[in-house]
């Protein structure tokens, strides 16, 4: 009991910021004296500190609040790009320390050995980089594939050119091989991360059920139900960017045709505009051509604002969500074609319930996947503070 209420407490400060004595109480209905204990023994693991509330000018004695310390405890997160692998520190709280990127520009760069190599080197720069003491206790690794849950094998990841890699055991090897780090790897689709940190953290806090989409070269799916993640029975889910929308449409790098990334995704977007691949720079060059008014790059951004509203139609009739979240380059065409999507989504809507949905774009913006990444690495910690596993990195320096 004392352990699940140490986590009860670790967790809510974690998600909701620094919070009074008080606020726990009354949020977690335990006694005074229970979160007194509590809070005390979180601080004596140097999980936790209790600063003055200035802020609010009550009477009698000054308040304090609850809050996570970010020297403590750090986990290192990953996100596996198409053009970009990014590699932060990231403390309780969802407080980024530090990020490393670091572009992918050929095949060779997007190999699996290759990647491994620059994961390795990212996360030992940042790890010598942090506080002296602070302990690194986890990683999570965010993958634009299908991920298996217990071991982080990617079965397949068809933007990155990978197939069967057991990306989780090797990362955990080269880890200990090359730091003397030997902590717990997490590996997940990036879609499913980025609808976890949402719904912690970002938008859809509070939000019982929720379609989270992320775009970039590929479409990915993060479905919340009823408060909880939606993995399917392998763990598999999610994949909604191979949901075929256009049986005469363009090739997919899955093997099939007319999946709906190949119509919404940035290779997409760059070929209706007129443009060469060249990654998100050459986006960038197109987004920025529609607010100059340039026409091949409007009806660019409007026949994928299309297709977008046709996709998300059809998710919004499969799982009838409260909130549609589009991040990536979803994000960036909704504030070029919003109306488009929105009214191309209404006329696939099957029920006039369906159309209560709000469709939004992410708080916590292109950090959301990254995010989520850190909330699976910081989760054994945060389940159990009472058996942090600790890893001193004092030897690096």
């Amino acid at each position: 009991m004392r352990r699940h209420n140490l986590a009860a407490v670790i967790g809510h400060v974690h998600r909701s910021g620094p919070t009074s004595r008080a606020e726990l109480t009354q949020t977690l209905g335990l006694n005074r004296s229970t979160i007194g204990a509590l809070v005390d023994e979180l601080s004596a693991r140097g999980l936790v500190a209790e600063r003055s509330d200035r802020a609010r000018r009550t009477p009698g004695r000054p308040s304090y609040l609850v809050t996570v310390r970010t020297d403590t405890v750090a986990v290192l997160a990953v996100v596996l790009g198409v053009d970009t692998v990014t590699v932060a520190t990231v403390a309780p709280g969802g407080e980024i320390l530090a990020e490393d990127h670091v572009a992918l520009t050929t095949d060779e760069d997007r190999s699996f050995d290759r990647v491994l190599t620059t994961i390795a080197r990212s996360c030992k720069k940042l790890a010598v980089a942090l506080p002296h003491g602070t302990m690194v206790t986890g990683m999570g690794v965010a993958v634009p594939g299908i991920v298996r849950r217990q071991d982080g094998l990617v079965h397949f990841a068809p933007n990155l050119g990978w197939r069967d890699v057991p990306l989780g055991a090797r990362l955990r090897t080269r880890m200990r091989s090359r730091m003397g780090l030997d902590v717990p790897v997490a590996c997940r689709n990036d879609a499913g991360l980025g609808a976890l940190a949402e719904h912690a953290r970002g938008i859809g806090a509070g939000v019982a059920n929720l379609v989270y989409l992320h775009a970039e070269v590929g479409v990915g799916g993060g479905i919340v139900v009823d408060g909880a993640l939606l993995e399917g029975a392998a763990g598999y889910g999610g994949e909604v960017g191979h949901m075929r929308v256009n049986p005469d449409g363009a090739p997919c790098r899955c093997g099939s045709r007319g999946c709906w990334e190949t119509e919404v995704g940035e290779d997409a977007l760059v070929a209706l505009a007129g443009r060469r691949p060249g990654g998100r720079a050459v986006v960038e060059e197109v987004l920025r051509a529609v607010v100059a008014g340039e026409p091949s790059a409007t009806r660019a951004v409007n026949t994928v604002a299309r297709w977008l509203g046709i996709g998300v139609a059809n998710l919004i009739n499969c799982f009838n969500p409260d909130m549609v979240v589009l991040g990536g380059l979803f994000a960036d065409v909704m504030e070029h074609a919003g109306p488009s999507v929105i009214a191309q989504m209404r006329t696939g809507l099957v029920t006039p319930a369906h159309l209560d949905v709000a469709l939004v774009t992410p708080t916590l913006g292109r950090h959301s996947v990254l995010l989520g990444a850190a909330e699976v690495a910081l989760e054994p910690v945060l389940s159990d503070p009472a058996c942090l596993p600790v890893q001193d990195i004092a030897s690096l320096r």
